[in-house]
């Protein structure tokens, strides 16, 4: 009954061990990941275009010397007028390259690329007329000069 009691004693206290440093070891891990996330806020976009691009890049050919802008569609009922996201849902991935003026409608849960399209920045239309605007032109009005007249 005694060695039981001592066994049971020295099992409990190495499973406290075992626990406390498994619980110092995951505190240390994630601290360091908080501090990595703290000192590099964009540390995750980073890593999360870097697997879209390498993903994606299986499919098609993307700009090499351009790193895009990433989105996330968060409510696809917003977004269900306008062509381009007509078949999108929530949490698709949008890569968008400024440069080369190309949007890429990615989504990830099933690795497909949905949509691909031709990125126009700017509003309004390019083909307008340019309208004459009056402008004034300051005229010089005429000014009396004094003259002397002759006394009679």
């Amino acid at each position: 009954m005694y060695m039981y009691k001592k066994i049971t004693k020295i099992s409990f206290t190495i499973f406290v061990i075992i626990l406390i440093f498994g619980s110092v070891g995951v505190a240390g891990y994630f601290y360091k990941q908080y501090k990595e996330i703290k000192d590099n806020p964009n540390k995750i976009s980073i890593d999360e275009i870097k697997s879209l691009t390498a993903v994606i890049d299986k499919f098609m050919d993307l700009p090499a010397d351009e790193t895009p802008t990433l989105a996330t569609v968060t409510d696809k009922e917003k977004l269900k007028d306008q062509d381009f996201f007509k078949k999108s849902e929530n949490g698709d991935k949008i890569l968008i390259y400024a440069n080369t003026k190309k949007a890429i409608l990615f989504r990830p849960s099933t690795q497909k690329v949905i949509e691909v399209a031709p990125l126009l920045i700017g509003s309004g239309s390019q083909n307008t007329t340019p309208t004459e605007t009056p402008t004034e032109v300051p005229t010089k009005t005429p000014t009396e000069t004094p003259t002397e007249t002759p006394e009679n």
